[in-house]
């Protein structure tokens, strides 16, 4: 009787096992039976906060892809469906759900011991601020749940190969090989928002694992069988060939480094129980917190501010206070609620989305807001989160915040519950206030005052804890050069005369900047990657001739009528 192989052929496989740590806030989206809560994060059957195997082998395959067209060895790796009829093949790479751990231990199944409290989960706001009014757009604000950075995710990944050599299992080998170096790297992101700095992973090296296995002799069985440590190999061993994938994309790095000239900061998430107005922090491990300006804020600031550059380029005055034509038919009648600037609150807010889409360098550069444009796309630009040197034990900053109104004496740097000001409400104690001296920051009171008796007016004194000395990071823009495509020059003559302004003091950043907060002091722009083929500086680059092809772009851009 003759017998028929059942299953896939598979004569090798490669095994990667580790961890990735998130060095950004991270959101894989999920789904949640309330529809008043902010973006869900996905979570397990279990309940335990994870990253879909589905989503990781997306982008892994999306970076392997690289520019220009999947070829077809590529399709046979990560799998392939015909648009017609029948076929196609499965995906030779296996990629498992990755937990989302507190640390990198595991049990003896290879499974996290300390998963992620879904309570520890932090919460980042999303807003979009009318350039009419200054104040939050109409139908323009939601949030989402992130994992903080400073967690682990539970690696696993499989490649099996059908055949050996160097068209099969030493092609997935050396494959796999750029895939955890690029890893390694921090070149992969994950999840949402990627473009305002969340998903930010890196492998860690110490604890990678990888194996290779035979299976086409009773002596390669034994050895999975049997665990033999020579099954265990390095990255670099794995590479024994081209890897044979498409060219890599093209991307400009620019780094500002800055100092505050006033206080900057973002308001945080929740008012504290004694400081009314808190500024925005981020975990950087489990014991320590730090402030944070969002790459969201940073890139909404940088996108505003494009707007400004090319409608003052082009001369361009709007139709109405907002800039945008009105809207009519359908978004005149979805709501018959009344906004500030007149007209319903879904008129306003379509109004709203058609001016941020109306420019074509800043669509090229931030990207689209609206589905129904022809030429949707990511923004090219991408802008990561900026923390603050500074350091904040966790337990200080609860007292800060209120929460925790009479510490436990054995508590680590936990000072004294408050004691009652002059107005018999709550006030941070002195050493408190000293400690948070000594970081950099100070509570300052605001009152407003009654315009008829010119005293302090009922109810309207609150206190804001202000980063008036505290050194920041720089922050990071980076510019897919190949995404812009077409739109390359312009673009980027676009991104080099904001940069110039933001250089020049220009541009506040954070919030409370129509309150004296948010001046800055750049110190150095470097740009780094084509065309520049060396880090030059930002005066640098616009008086070398490397500017010139980008100059005339910008002028013949300018004469094209944008609608």
């Amino acid at each position: 009787m003759t017998s028929m192989r059942v299953g896939r052929h598979v004569v090798s496989r490669v095994r990667a096992r580790g961890w990735l740590r998130t060095e950004s806030p991270l959101h894989v989206g999920g789904l949640s039976g309330d529809p008043t809560e902010p973006l869900p994060i996905a979570l397990d059957g279990l309940g335990r906060v994870h990253v879909p195997g589905t989503t990781l082998a997306g982008v892994l395959r999306s970076w392997c892809h690289g520019i220009g067209p999947e070829p077809d060895s590529l399709r046979e790796m990560w799998g392939s469906v015909p648009e017609r009829g029948d076929g196609g093949r499965a995906s030779r790479v296996i990629v498992a759900d990755a937990l989302v751990a507190t640390t990198c231990r595991v049990d003896e199944h290879g499974l996290p011991v300390t998963p992620l409290d879904p309570a520890l989960l932090e919460f980042r706001p999303f807003v979009g601020i009318d350039r009419a009014t200054g104040a939050a757009a109409p139908e323009f604000l939601y949030g989402r749940a992130v994992v903080p950075a400073g967690c682990y995710l539970r690696l696993e990944i499989d490649i099996e190969s059908a055949e050996l050599g160097e068209h099969g299992a030493e092609l997935d080998q050396t494959r796999m090989a750029v895939l955890l170096d690029a890893l390694g790297r921090g070149e992969i992101r994950l999840g949402a928002a990627t473009g305002r700095g969340l998903g930010a992973v890196r492998l860690l090296d110490d604890s990678l694992d990888v194996v290779v296995d035979r299976f086409g002799s009773p002596e390669g069985l034994l050895a999975v069988l049997r665990d033999d440590p020579a099954r265990r190999r390095s990255v670099r061993s794995l590479r024994t060939g081209d890897t044979r994938l498409p060219d890599r994309r093209e991307v400009l790095e620019v780094s500002i480094s800055w100092r505050p000239l006033a206080p900057v900061m973002v308001r945080g998430t929740s008012n504290g129980l004694i400081v009314d107005t808190l500024p925005l922090t981020t975990r950087v491990d489990r014991r320590h917190l730090t402030l944070v300006l969002p790459g969201s804020s940073l890139k909404g600031a940088l996108r505003s501010h494009a707007e400004l550059v090319e409608l003052t380029a082009r001369n361009a005055p709007g139709s109405r206070s907002d800039g945008a034509e009105t809207p009519s038919g359908e978004h005149a009648r979805t709501s018959g609620e009344k906004s500030a600037t007149g007209g319903s609150v879904a008129a306003h807010s379509a109004a709203f989305r058609v001016r941020l889409d109306r420019l074509p360098a800043v669509r090229a550069l931030f990207g689209a807001a609206r589905d129904d444009v022809a030429d949707r796309r990511a923004g090219a630009l991408r802008v990561e989160e900026c923390q603050a040197e500074v350091t904040i034990p966790d337990a200080l900053w609860r007292s800060v915040a209120g929460v925790d109104s009479a510490p436990p004496a054995d508590a680590e740097d936990a000072p004294a519950g408050g004691h009652a000001d002059d107005g018999g409400r709550r006030a941070l104690p002195e050493g408190l206030l000293d400690r948070l001296e000594g970081m950099g920051m100070a509570q300052a009171d605001h009152v407003a005052l009654d315009r008829w008796t010119g005293g302090a007016a009922d109810g309207r004194l609150f206190h804001v804890l202000e980063p008036h000395a505290v050194d920041w990071a720089p922050i990071r823009l980076s510019v897919d050069l190949t995404r812009l495509g077409d739109d390359r020059d312009h673009a980027l003559a676009l991104l080099l005369l904001t940069l110039r302004d933001l250089a020049a003091g220009r541009i506040p950043l954070g919030a409370l900047v129509n309150r004296g907060f948010g001046n800055i002091d750049v110190r150095v722009i470097t740009l780094t990657g084509r065309p520049w083929r060396k880090p030059v500086t930002l005066s640098e680059a616009l008086v070398g001739q490397e500017v010139e092809p980008i100059a005339r772009a910008w002028t013949h851009y300018l004469t094209r009528e944008v609608p």
